[in-house]
C-alpha cells in the first residue's frame, strides 16, 4: 500500500504502568488535521487538555513472539489500508518484543500495555478508538477492554484451551531451565534488532488454557471474529470461538475467511474490518 499521502511518525513511548517503553508507529490519513506529538506533549505537561481528533483510530496488536509489523509486513499493510479509508493508525510492540523494552512476555502484560497505550492516545485526543488484533494479540484486546475502545476485530483469537505439545516448540534443554528457574528465551526471528524473547511459565498457561466465559463474556461492544487468515493461527481457536459466541454481544459475527492464498486472505479480512470498523467509529 501507498503512505505518501500519510503522515507516520516512528518513536519510543513510556506507555505502560510498570515503567516499560513501547515502541510505536502513529499515522494519520492524508484528510486529517496536522499532528504535532511533541507539541501535544508539551501542552499536556502544561495541564492543558488536547482537542478532540476528528478521525476515529485504530490499534493494531500483533500475535504471539512477532512485532508490530507482522508477519510478511501484513500489520504494516493493513495500517495502510485503514489510512486509506480515513482512520489514523497505531501500530506497537508489546513489551518484551521489537523495539519495546525488555520484558517477561505475559498476557497480562500485554493486557496492561494495551490499556496504557489507548489511555496515551485518548490524553492526545484519539477519543474514538478501535482494535484491530491478531491471535494472542486479540486474546489481549478482548481483556483489556479499554474505555474508549468500541470495537475489536479479532483475527484467530485464542478464546479457549489450545492443545499444543510444548516438546515440540522448545528444546529439552529450555523445558529443563522452565521447570528449574520458571523462565527460558526463544531466538528472535523478527526482522529487528532483537537477540532473544523471555517467556515463563506464565506465557504457557496464558497460550494453553483461555476460557470463553473469561475471553468473550460480558463485553461492552459488538466485535467481529474472524479465523483461517492467518498462517500462524493457533490450532484450535475456530472451534472455542464457536463454542463461546453466544456468549457475544448482540450484533457480533464469526466468519471464516475463504481465500486462495495468504494475499488474497489479506485483502478480505481488509474489506470486512475497514467496512466493521467504519461503522462503528462513526
Amino acid at each position: 500500500m501507498n503512505d505518501a499521502l500519510d503522515h507516520v511518525d516512528h518513536f519510543v513511548e513510556e506507555y505502560a504502568a510498570r515503567g516499560i517503553a513501547l515502541a510505536a508507529t502513529l499515522g494519520v490519513p492524508d484528510t486529517a488535521d496536522p499532528l504535532d506529538l511533541p507539541a501535544l506533549g508539551a501542552a499536556l505537561e502544561d495541564g492543558r487538555k488536547a482537542p478532540d481528533r476528528s478521525e476515529g483510530l485504530v490499534i493494531l496488536a500483533h500475535n504471539f513472539l512477532t512485532d508490530r509489523h507482522g508477519l510478511a509486513h501484513r500489520l504494516d499493510d493493513m495500517a495502510a489500508r485503514y489510512r486509506q479509508g480515513g482512520l489514523a493508525t497505531l501500530q506497537f510492540d508489546f513489551s518484551g518484543l521489537g523495539e519495546s523494552d525488555d520484558d517477561v512476555i505475559t498476557l497480562a502484560g500485554e493486557v496492561e500495555d494495551i490499556q496504557a497505550v489507548s489511555g496515551w492516545l485518548a490524553d492526545r485526543g484519539f477519543t474514538r478508538q478501535a482494535i484491530h488484533a491478531n491471535g494472542l494479540g486479540a486474546t489481549a484486546a478482548l481483556l483489556a477492554r479499554p474505555a474508549q475502545v468500541r470495537t475489536v476485530v479479532a483475527v484467530g483469537p485464542v478464546v479457549g484451551p489450545q492443545s499444543i505439545l510444548w516438546e515440540n516448540v522448545f528444546s529439552s534443554a529450555q523445558l529443563d531451565e522452565l521447570d528449574r528457574h520458571g523462565l527460558t528465551r526463544l531466538p528472535d526471528d523478527n526482522p529487528n534488532s532483537r537477540r532473544w524473547d523471555v517467556l515463563s511459565k506464565e506465557t504457557l498457561a496464558d497460550v494453553s488454557l483461555q476460557s470463553p466465559d473469561k475471553t468473550m463474556a460480558d463485553l461492552l461492544w459488538p466485535i467481529l471474529v474472524l479465523h483461517g487468515a492467518l498462517t500462524d493461527e493457533f490450532p484450535d481457536t475456530a472451534e472455542a470461538a464457536a463454542e463461546g459466541f453466544p456468549l457475544l454481544r448482540d450484533g457480533s459475527r464469526l466468519q471464516q475467511v475463504r481465500a486462495d492464498d495468504a494475499r488474497a486472505a489479506q485483502a478480505e479480512v481488509a474489506r470486512l474490518a475497514i467496512e466493521w470498523i467504519t461503522r462503528r467509529l462513526r
